[in-house]
């Protein structure tokens, strides 16, 4: 497992479903929130949403942090905070969250890293 004194690397996969009538507005802050954690935390190694093809009202959330920590101060941040009532005021429903452990070359039986 890839880990430090901050803790583990942790990766996040969540889906949102917006509302019909909101999902353009939520596209805009979260298009918006992503440029911003990609300009602002350096620990957020991958941040990418994207949307369903087929469903456009829902939305997939990629993140992998370098550690826990980052992971714990990301909905702390600023930006986070500021979009956070508007972004959730789009929201239908409860997203679905699954945290991740990602796996690396240590998974692998029989091979050595």
């Amino acid at each position: 497992m890839n880990s430090n004194a901050n803790g583990p690397m942790t990766g996040v996969v969540m889906l949102v479903r917006a509302k019909p009538d909101r999902a353009h507005e939520f596209a805009r802050l979260i298009a918006k929130l992503q440029q911003d954690v990609r300009a602002n935390e350096p620990d957020a190694l991958i941040w990418q949403i994207m949307r369903d093809r087929s469903d456009p009202n829902l939305f997939i959330f990629t993140e992998l942090f370098a550690t826990a920590a980052a992971h714990a101060a990301h909905p702390d941040m600023p930006y986070h905070r500021a979009m956070a009532a508007a972004g959730w005021d789009c929201v239908d429903g409860t997203p679905e969250i699954h945290l991740c452990t990602p796996l690396t070359d240590s998974d692998i039986e029989g091979e050595t890293a």
